[in-house]
């Protein structure tokens, strides 16, 4: 990790099980496009582990992952992490969403935390395939924009 960049983008999922892909699909984009050269792109895979991925100088952390909210499929959830919500139990994320865990387990030990705000991603299908279902293939470009809505918020 570049030790300049203070906002990372961490992308949660599984591309074999189709939308639940999302998350790393949107960082392959972000990466492919060349455009976010100051922001550190993460695939974080199914089970990221903030200690290893994250290093001191990162002051803010979008997280995008596949998350099922009860919404109509293709919703965008927006969740800021807080001390406050912290130990409240979130919409239930296709992994778990073990980077709360990670947080918490940094508050305990008094460790630096980047401010956090989840982009969640109502899937329609997480069945296994490689292609995401083409209502969230459509959506690419509006999730994007969703990021870089949060990256202006961080400067």
């Amino acid at each position: 990790m570049n030790d300049k960049h203070t906002i990372a983008v961490l992308g949660i999922g599984n591309p074999l099980c189709s939308d639940d892909g999302i998350g790393i699909r949107i960082i392959q984009e972000m990466r492919s496009s060349g455009r976010y050269k100051t922001i550190d792109l993460i695939d974080g895979g199914t089970a990221p582990d903030l200690f290893s991925l994250l290093d001191e100088n990162v002051e803010s952390l979008i997280i995008v992952d596949a998350l099922k909210g009860g919404k109509k499929p293709g919703s965008i959830y927006r969740l800021v992490v807080t001390d406050e919500n912290i130990a409240q139990e979130p919409p239930v994320s296709l992994h778990g969403l073990g980077v709360l865990d990670s947080l918490k387990m940094m508050k305990q030990l008094d460790l630096h935390r980047p401010q956090v705000t989840i982009l969640g991603i109502e899937p329609i299908d997480t069945s296994h395939g490689l292609k995401l279902s083409p209502l969230l293939e459509a959506l690419i470009p509006d999730i994007i924009n969703a990021i870089e809505e949060e990256i202006r918020l961080c400067h």
